[in-house]
């Protein structure tokens, strides 16, 4: 079962309706960095997994948190599991950049996108809603 599935369940096994979809301002940020230049096609891939890996990243680190201090013992394993999941797509991304372009040349790019995210945050509104 996917996780939007899994989450789907849970949400309905404690009577919570699933709120409306509202814009990531965090992943539109990041996104609004990707290279746009003409005939840079390695350069927008790269940034795109980038982008990808980050988010993922970001959520295995907030699954993390949630699986090691919520009480319920039903949502620990179920956010460990999710943590998880996210951890192996975190990899995935960054191995499939090194597979298509020199590994030095994806951390550099990598280390790049952490100043960016960096400075994105400090200007992000702090919400309670955000989660991936």
């Amino acid at each position: 079962m996917g996780h939007f599935q899994r989450v789907l369940k849970e949400l309905a096994k404690r009577n919570i309706s699933l709120g409306r979809q509202r814009k990531d301002e965090y992943v539109n940020q990041l996104r609004s960095r990707i290279r746009r230049t003409s005939g840079d096609q390695h350069g927008q891939m790269l940034d795109n997994l980038l982008i990808n890996a980050l988010v993922e990243a970001r959520s295995c680190e907030r699954f993390k948190l949630l699986s090691e201090h919520i009480a319920d013992e039903s949502l620990r394993k179920f956010y460990r599991e999710l943590m998880i999941s996210e951890a192996g797509h975190y990899r995935t991304f960054i191995e499939l950049a090194e597979t298509y372009l020199p590994a030095k040349q994806v951390r550099e790019r990598w280390k790049d996108f952490l100043i960016i995210e960096a400075e994105i945050m400090t200007n992000l509104e702090v919400r309670s809603d955000r989660m991936h």
